[in-house]
């Protein structure tokens, strides 16, 4: 396949390696230092799972530059999406599917609004790994499993190529029964686990220890599935035990990468997290108290930390 990576973070930049590992023709978007190294010295990827090294990479940080994909892996910043979008315009042919693979819900109808419905599929990862230098993507663990479908949970012939190519890759990539259902899982886990460190400014284990912070977190799962529900997404009814013992078996040490960002005095992806829950609660006719007080926490940080006047 032809695929192109949007995004060589973590995330893009594991996967995508895997991939082109694999004999499949990857091409990466990247900038700055990131993008110099990997075209000096290649996009290496160092895991438990076996290291890797794509020597030459295919790399610009102008997506024109990669052609027409079947498949792009949109790996960005939920704040980018638009931007993001605009530009993976000339690499999107009219059979191409784009996988976003970002923390939040609202990025679906932007990338629809800007690409069409058509070219838009459903992605989550779960993995943990982050750039550890320019040019070196460094995962964690063991955990790789991408979750992808169509958006009516179709087995078309770009979703089904994309799957072997996964499997040819050693990525886990299981059927997801509803793409829909998968989606909003990941997001309910992330807000409640976003919540919580950031309201707290603490890791995951001393936030579920606690029983008063404990029951933030059920809060915030609670109101995520309630609006969840308002728009007919098909959660199971113990979708807040079943998130909350997922929280359980993570590691203590575990911070939303909403936190890290908030130490670092970058961006957020607030509004794409809890703020969705709030204003999709608030259309729908649904009293969502705590994610409100978090967006309102953290919205004064959203752009950045800046120096007061």
């Amino acid at each position: 396949m032809k695929i192109v990576v949007m995004g060589t973070g973590g995330v893009g930049g594991y996967f995508g390696a895997r991939l082109a590992a694999a004999g499949h023709d990857v091409g990466f978007v990247a900038r700055g230092k990131h993008l110099a190294a990997i075209k000096s010295n290649g996009l290496k990827v160092l895991s438990e799972k076996g290291d890797v090294t794509i020597h030459p990479a295919r790399a610009s940080d102008t997506p024109g530059d990669l052609g027409i994909a079947d498949i792009v892996l949109f790996c960005v910043k939920a704040y980018d999406t638009e931007s993001a979008a605009e530009l993976i315009k000339p690499v999107v042919g009219p059979d191409t599917g784009v996988i976003p693979f970002l923390n939040g819900i609202g990025h679906m109808e932007i990338l629809e609004r800007v690409l069409g419905p058509s070219h838009v599929m459903g992605g989550v990862a779960n993995i943990s790994a982050l750039i550890e230098k320019p040019g070196v993507i460094r995962h964690f663990a063991s955990m790789q499993i991408l979750r992808v479908g169509e958006m009516d949970d179709a087995a078309t012939p770009r979703i089904e190529a994309f799957r072997a190519a996964c499997a040819e890759a050693g990525i886990d990539a299981p059927v997801p029964s509803s793409i829909q259902r998968e989606l909003w899982q990941k997001f309910v886990m992330i807000c409640t686990l976003a919540g919580a460190n950031c309201l707290t400014r603490l890791p995951l284990g001393n936030c579920r220890s606690h029983p008063a912070t404990r029951a933030l977190m059920e809060s915030l799962a609670n109101e995520t599935v309630a609006v969840a529900k308002a728009l007919s997404i098909p959660l199971p009814e113990d979708q807040v035990e079943r998130t909350m013992a997922v929280l359980d078996m993570l590691p203590p040490t575990m911070k939303a990468s909403i936190l890290a960002a908030l130490e670092r005095g970058e961006k957020l992806e607030a509004s794409a997290l809890n703020g969705s829950v709030a204003r999709l609660g608030e259309a729908h006719g649904i009293n969502t108290p705590m994610n409100h007080t978090v967006y309102a926490a953290l919205a004064p940080h959203e752009n950045g930390t800046v120096a007061a006047p």
